[in-house]
């Protein structure tokens, strides 16, 4: 996978470079993103992968993110931080990081499953329209 400089600056750079390469590598995409299996635990070199990404996302959010007024979710995720590792990243920050994450994995797991086929537009203007929403927030 590219790294979110090599792709471009900030949350759209990562977000294209994500994007570019679950299409390259699909199946790859979905052992890491797809429907967990229960009871298995991925190995380390896949959950890896994962974690980077997040940390990576985590940056972004927090060199993007002005400081709100604190939400109830965002103090809900003060205490609920463990996803974020050691990441120091203040709650608005891991509000927009999960707000991205799932809106462009929800988008992206879509496409790529083919449950966009048959509905007459093309799936890379409906998650530029995600990113540029998110990237502006």
């Amino acid at each position: 996978m590219r790294s979110a400089s090599e792709a471009g600056a900030g949350l759209a750079g990562l977000a294209h470079a994500v994007r570019s390469w679950a299409l390259e590598d699909p199946h790859r995409y979905f052992l890491v993103y797809g429907t967990p299996v229960p009871g298995y635990h991925a190995p380390d070199d896949t959950t890896a992968v994962s974690d980077e990404i997040m940390a990576i996302l985590l940056d972004a959010c927090a060199a993007s993110s002005p400081e709100e007024p604190a939400t109830p979710f965002g103090a809900h995720l003060e205490g609920h931080r463990d996803w974020a590792g050691d990441h120091p990243a203040p709650p608005a920050a891991l509000h927009l990081a999960l707000t991205f994450w799932t809106r462009c994995h929800g988008v992206l797991s879509l496409e790529l499953a083919g449950h966009f086929a048959g509905m007459g537009f093309d799936p890379a203007e409906l998650f530029a329209a995600e990113v540029d929403g998110l990237a502006t927030r």
